[in-house]
């Protein structure tokens, strides 16, 4: 809209060359309050109708300019005059800045931000990459800061502690001292420069990189309190059908809620959602959240009426509305803390893995401050009591460890200071809220073996910080053998595989007092728990040079974490396979690798067309899209630009192949894949002797699909040491009711087909699933 009228433009037109500047005419008091189109008349039209005066507007007086702050100038440029010290290698230090008395000791790691001069905001990208090269670079014989003399008689080498880095990563900076996190993050970032640079020559044909709903999880700041939770309250069958799937397939591996006390309240939640207070609210929507998470899309339409992320969404919202009523931050109980650990774990691979791990941190404190970290036979507590607060702390820990690695750290960063028992071996119906006679623990097999199992690898974790594992394991695999570098390294593999030998006959004590695998499908997902974890350590182990790839495949460090990751994605795979019970395939696939698996794809993309390890690596390919459903979707960008590389990868190979003039077979997911990605170029077709290529790709039936991935994710139980992943998208969710609370104190796998066949009726409602054999 112009600011003046005809006449006003014209005169500034004829008048252009004079100095004199057109005063502006603001719209009128009247029309500026109405907010409606003045026309900047004196008296307007506006008034004129309304019959009142024309008042006209005065402008707003002008903002006074902001004069720079001398002293934030001043720490700003010493800042970065600091940085820039350190990055280089040579020259003095500024005034101030003492040398390190022991030229021994190393300057390589990031300063701590309490070591920094002061600098308020936000820091900036190019001081994030200052540092992040100054990490990389240290200067020999200096440390930044005064530091007291060094006394005379340390002089033991230090243990080794990675320098780190800081990342910008979607305009934030983040920091990892995880070496195997850093080269698979620069090797992503090479693969988006390639997506970067093809998308300036033409229109990228990747799906859209707007947030997904799963992005969306905040639970601090967003506002929940004002959704109707009857918005989003399933139907009464419905509620019983997903409490029913909670129990076959979630509480067998978490034993969080104990299941006799909270079963009555999910009836009465059935009857009237209403009736149930707020804290219980949160509960049983986490346990409607985490229930829809192991399920397929068809079980989900069967079930549930809706598509599987619909329902997602929706139950995710009702966690939120909630637990903001409650106000989780102040009003916390057990139950509250229950319903955070199960919502937590519905976030594997759905949410930014460092907000995950920021998340685990406020469930941490909070059990700090309701005392879990103290064992309750200190507290006098019930035995109710005492097992309810050991499980929930036992799964925070292993959710923690777990966030930690995956946001790059290599020490789990554990809290100290905690004294809380592994569960006790008991049925939940050796459980009875209230009680005050002392528990005694079952010899044989119960439904506590899986948790005791893993919580016996956290105790191993927790007793046994390694910081210096992914040196050994990785950096330090360099050295010739025979030379007293190479010998240092030995030693140290040799520590290691002692300590794993004394994990692994920890384990198996347990497994014969209390396993059998006769007694169900928990009993025999336990009996290969060892073996999933344990197998993959000792493959990283395995020197580098001792591996049969060594001297053809495997020449350096980079090479050796394809080898480790293509091992390890075959290993999950493997347990895919191996699950003949379809109730728990989806914890395996909820913590399926999509980064080191989008890492894999990349190698070959860059550099590895032919070779075993790359025959190997396309056989994952083909399985991973047979099982992850959700990989398809090539509405998600991470998914398009998989599928993209995916292409490029196999023209580059079939090209190859096709000049060595070796015979191959076309992945089944490849031609797939070349329909629904635009193709950049020709020359991708499959010309060599391969077979025909299907319609479809068959889909072997599965109860359980793939949760959908909008960021990173790790192992949860095979991989606590593969600290390999990173976020994709810099690639292109008891007692008796009183007082209106639940108190700490007080409490089918569908056939193939169809899911009415367990949920046609309620009699096997509440039951657990088969029952035990002991």
């Amino acid at each position: 809209m112009s600011d003046s009228t005809p006449s006003q433009q014209g005169g500034g037109q004829s008048n252009g060359h004079h100095n004199s500047k057109i005063p502006r005419v603001l719209a009128c008091v009247l029309c500026q309050h109405r907010k409606i189109k003045c026309d900047r008349n004196t008296p307007c039209s506006n008034c004129l109708k309304a019959n009142v005066p024309c008042t006209p507007s005065t402008p707003a007086p002008v903002r006074k300019r902001r004069r720079p702050n001398q002293d934030l100038q001043e720490r700003l440029a010493r800042c970065e005059a600091l940085l820039k010290q350190y990055a280089n290698t040579s020259g003095p230090l500024p005034d101030g800045i003492n040398p390190s008395p022991n030229p021994g000791t190393p300057a390589s790691s990031v300063l701590a931000p309490s070591q920094l001069p002061y600098t308020p905001g936000p820091i900036s990208m190019a001081t994030a990459q200052s540092m992040s090269s100054a990490a990389a670079s240290p200067t020999p014989g200096y440390n930044l800061l005064p530091s007291a003399p060094t006394p005379a008689e340390d002089k033991s080498p230090k243990p080794w502690k990675p320098s780190g880095k800081l990342v910008v990563e979607d305009g934030s900076v983040k920091f990892m001292d995880s070496h195997m996190w850093t080269i698979i993050h620069e090797n992503v970032a090479a693969m988006r420069a390639i997506v970067d640079a093809e998308a300036m020559d033409e229109a990228s044909p990747f799906a859209s990189d707007a947030p997904t709903p799963d992005d969306n999880v905040d639970l601090l700041l967003n506002d929940f309190a004002s959704i109707d939770l009857e918005d989003v309250v399933p139907s009464p069958v419905q509620i019983f059908r997903l409490w029913q799937v909670f129990l076959e397939r979630v509480n067998p591996l978490s034993k969080l809620v104990h299941v006799p006390t909270l079963q009555p309240i999910v009836v009465e939640a059935a009857a009237n959602h209403r009736n149930v207070a707020n804290n219980i609210q949160a509960l049983l929507f986490s346990i409607y959240l985490i229930s829809t998470i192991t399920m397929s899309e068809t079980e989900s339409r069967q079930m549930l009426d809706m598509s599987r992320n619909e329902a997602i969404k929706k139950f995710t919202i009702g966690v939120k509305s909630a637990l903001t009523r409650v106000n989780f931050l102040k009003n916390y109980d057990m139950t509250t803390l229950q319903a955070l650990v199960l919502y937590l774990i519905s976030l594997q691979g759905r949410y930014n893995r460092h907000a995950a791990w920021v998340l685990s941190g406020v469930l941490i404190r909070i059990a700090h401050k309701m005392g879990l970290h103290r064992d309750g036979e200190t507290l006098n507590l019930t035995a109710f009591e005492i097992e309810t607060r050991r499980r929930v702390w036992w799964q925070i820990l292993m959710l923690d460890s777990k966030f930690a690695l995956v946001s790059g750290f290599n020490d789990t960063l554990l809290p100290w200071g905690w004294d809380t028992k592994i569960p006790s071996n008991v049925n939940d119906a050796d459980l009875f809220p209230g009680s005050t006679e002392p528990l005694q623990p079952r010899e044989g097999p119960t439904e506590m073996i899986f948790c005791i199992l893993l919580y016996e690898i956290g105790k191993f974790i927790s007793q046994n910080r390694l910081p210096d594992f992914e040196e050994v394991v990785l950096l330090g695999q360099g050295p010739e053998p025979g030379t007293a570098p190479g010998d240092s390294i030995r030693a140290s593999l040799d520590k290691y595989n002692a300590m794993i030998d004394g994990l692994e006959e920890r384990l198996i004590a347990i497994e014969q007092r209390y396993l059998d695998i006769s007694a169900g499908p928990t009993h025999l997902m336990s009996s290969r728990l060892r073996p999933m974890i344990l197998d993959k350590i000792r493959h990283m182990l395995i020197p580098m040079r001792e591996t049969p790839e060594w001297g053809s495949e495997v020449f350096n460090v980079q090479d050796n974490i394809f080898r480790i990751s293509l091992f390890h994605q075959e290993h999950n795979l493997t347990y895919y396979e191996l699950q003949d019970n379809q109730s728990f395939l989806w914890f395996h696939k909820l913590h399926f690798q999509f980064e080191v698996f989008a890492f894999l794809v990349g190698q070959l993309y860059q550099r590895r067309q032919t070779g075993s390890l790359a025959d190997r690596m396309w056989h994952v390919i083909d399985k991973v899209y047979m099982y992850h459903e959700e990989l398809w979707d090539m509405s998600q960008k991470q998914y398009s630009e998989l599928a993209a590389f995916i292409v490029r990868a196999w023209a580059k190979r079939e090209r190859a192949l096709t000049s060595m003039c070796i015979p191959f077979d076309v992945p089944v997911c490849v031609p797939k894949l070349q329909d629904r990605v635009p193709q950049p170029s020709s020359g991708a077709s499959s010309n060599g002797p391969s077979p025909a290529q299907p319609g479809h790709m068959e889909m072997p039936h599965l109860n359980n699909g793939g949760a959908p991935h909008t960021d990173g994710q790790l192992d949860f139980l095979g991989n606590f040491f593969d600290n390999s992943a990173l976020d994709w998208d810099m690639w292109g969710d008891m007692g008796v009711v009183a007082n209106g609370n639940l108190g700490s104190s007080g409490p089918t796998t569908s056939q193939p087909g169809t899911a009415s066949g367990v949920f046609s009726s309620f009699g096997n409602f509440g039951t657990q699933p088969p029952p035990p054999r002991w």
